[in-house]
């Protein structure tokens, strides 16, 4: 038995359109095993509905693996227990596809390297900016070079925290990106450029002051906000409890802050703000997960002896 599990992501980060991604300590654990026929799945605590047949997600991932290492395994059992609620914008598809994928390469003789795991990964998922840190772990910084990811992971100071803020409504990845410009101007471009560098910077270098202006973007979250209600009085009263950047993670309804003190404070402030919403939001206070993705393999009495 293959056992792997894969941690929730947060992206985007602001200005880092389709680029930046941090792992967080929401996980996705999956256990798979070879049976005689046939699929058999089983979910535990999903956040959402989850299909049980082929089209189910990580089976997609594992069958990608496997026809791309030409094993062909008699039947397949998965188990999944999930803490990333779905369609929120942690990560919740990409840790799916990341379990399936690193599952089926350890169940088929771990033929494939894990950077080429993270192309196979984005090419499923469309972009590489969730799946990058679901596999490394850490803050990740990830483009792509045609198929190819090129990625590095930034494992960063533990102080540092994620106030993660879920609704309890979704939005549909499809329709938030639906309402994207197909084009920018140069000034915006230019505007984003300069804030996602700087905000790779201000964490790697632990200068949070300059944060907040580091999370300001024109690319996508003017647009997806119509989509979230309140979605700026949120901002501003996360700055007010002591958020050093407050942005839109993935493509919404989640609000994610970075903070890196006080922490009980802020989570007892939007709580309290939240009181007043009339949809009811669950804030969470995650620490970064600079492990990424784990897998062991769990040999039967009889293998092992």
């Amino acid at each position: 038995m293959i056992k792997v599990r894969v941690p929730a992501s947060s992206a985007n980060m602001g200005a880092g359109f389709d680029t930046l991604g941090v792992a967080v300590g929401l996980f996705n654990r999956v256990s798979m095993e070879e049976i005689d026929s046939g699929l058999e799945i089983k979910t535990v605590n999903p956040g959402g509905f989850v299909l049980q047949n082929e089209n189910n997600l990580i089976f997609k991932a594992m069958k990608t693996v496997f026809d791309t290492v030409g094993c062909r395994p008699r039947g397949v059992r998965i188990t999944q227990k999930s803490e990333i609620p779905m369609t929120r914008g942690l990560g919740s598809s990409a840790a799916c596809i990341i379990s399936g994928m690193v599952g089926a390469n350890a169940m088929s003789g771990r033929k494939l390297k894990y950077n080429e795991i993270l192309d196979l990964a984005a090419q499923m998922e469309g972009h590489p900016d969730n799946v990058a840190p679901a596999l490394y772990g850490g803050f990740c910084i990830s483009m792509m070079d045609g198929g190819r990811v090129i990625t590095k992971s930034i494992k960063l100071n533990p102080d540092i925290k994620f106030a993660v803020m879920i609704p309890d409504y979704f939005v549909a990845t499809r329709k938030s990106r639906g309402v994207l410009p197909a084009g920018v101007s140069l000034g915006d471009a230019a505007f984003n450029i300069g804030r996602a560098s700087m905000f790779q910077a201000a964490l790697v270098s632990g200068d949070m002051d300059i944060l907040k202006w580091a999370a300001q973007d024109r690319l996508h979250q003017q647009y997806r906000k119509n989509y979230i209600d309140g979605m700026d009085e949120i901002f501003e009263k996360t700055y007010q409890f002591g958020s050093k950047a407050t942005y839109l993670s993935g493509s919404g309804p989640t609000i994610v802050s970075v903070i890196n003190s006080d922490y009980n404070r802020f989570y007892e402030n939007i709580s309290n703000f939240f009181k007043e919403s009339v949809h009811k939001w669950t804030c969470k206070i995650l620490s970064i997960d600079n492990v990424g993705t784990v897998v062991s393999e769990l040999k039967s009495r009889t293998e092992g002896e």
